[in-house]
C-alpha cells in the first residue's frame, strides 16, 4: 500500500465504474461510510482512519471499493496527524451512494438512520453493523476489584451520535441474543462481558484486524495468566 501526503484534486470528472446491485459488501461499505466516512463534495468519498491502528484495515477498505466499483482508491496520510484517508474519487459513485442512503455534509446534524434496504434484510444488516463497529467501535479492557480480587475483563464499545442508529443497532444485537447496554445519552453501546463480545464476533465478525488482534491478545493472556 503506497501512502502519500494528502492532496485533493481541484475538479471532478466522470469515469467508467461498475454499479453493483444490493449485496453484503455494499451494506458493509455503507456502514463504514456511516462510521468514519464523509462526502464533502460532489465527487469524493473520504474514509478517515487511524494511521497506526488501522493501516491494515485501510487496505481492506480500498479492496472493498475496488471489488464493488472497479475503481482504485488513493490512501494518503494527513500531514502532522495520525490520520489515514482512503479517497475514492468518482461523481458517479458519490451519486450512487447518496441514492443508497449515504449523505452529504455534516452527519452529526442529520441524525441518520440505517437505510431501509439494509434494515429490512438481516444479512445486509449484519454486514452494515460490522462496518459501523469496525470504524466507530473498539475492544477494550476494564479492570476492577471484587472482594479484594483483581479482574481484567474484555468489553466492546460502539459510538455513534445518531440516536436512531444506536437504537436500531441495540435492537438487532438483542434480537441476536447479545446483551447490549446503551449509555452516554444514547450515544454509545457497550458489551460488558466476554460472552457478549465473543457472541458478537461469532455472529457479526470483523474485517478490521485491530478488533480481532485485541481480542486474541486478551484471550491468549487470559489462558497463560497474563491478565
Amino acid at each position: 500500500m503506497n501512502i502519500s501526503l494528502l492532496q485533493f484534486p481541484n475538479k471532478s470528472h466522470r469515469k467508467s465504474v461498475l454499479i453493483p446491485d444490493h449485496n453484503a459488501n455494499l451494506a458493509e461499505l455503507l456502514g463504514i461510510i456511516f462510521g468514519d466516512g464523509a462526502i464533502g463534495n460532489p465527487w469524493q468519498v473520504v474514509i478517515s482512519l487511524n494511521s497506526i491502528l488501522d493501516r491494515k484495515y485501510a487496505s481492506y477498505v480500498t479492496q472493498l471499493f475496488n471489488g464493488l466499483f472497479g475503481i482504485t482508491c488513493a490512501v494518503r496520510k494527513r500531514p502532522n496527524q495520525n490520520t489515514l484517508v482512503v479517497v475514492c474519487s468518482s461523481t458517479t459513485i458519490v451519486d450512487y451512494l447518496i441514492e443508497k442512503g449515504a449523505t452529504r455534509g455534516n452527519k452529526l446534524k442529520q441524525n441518520l438512520d440505517i437505510p431501509s434496504w439494509i434494515k429490512n434484510d438481516n444479512n445486509f444488516l449484519k454486514f452494515f453493523i460490522r462496518g459501523l463497529v469496525d470504524t466507530d467501535g473498539c475492544i477494550y479492557l476494564h479492570r476492577h476489584f471484587i472482594k479484594q480480587n483483581y479482574y481484567v475483563n474484555i468489553g466492546l464499545c460502539f459510538t455513534n451520535f445518531s440516536t436512531d442508529i444506536i437504537t436500531s443497532v441495540d435492537i438487532f444485537l438483542k434480537q441476536n441474543g447479545i446483551k447490549s447496554h446503551v449509555a452516554d445519552k444514547g450515544r454509545r453501546i457497550y458489551l460488558y462481558t466476554e460472552e457478549s463480545v465473543k457472541k458478537y464476533l461469532d455472529i457479526f465478525g470483523s474485517s478490521n484486524p485491530r478488533i480481532y488482534e485485541k481480542y486474541t491478545d486478551w484471550k491468549n493472556k487470559k489462558i497463560t495468566g497474563g491478565v
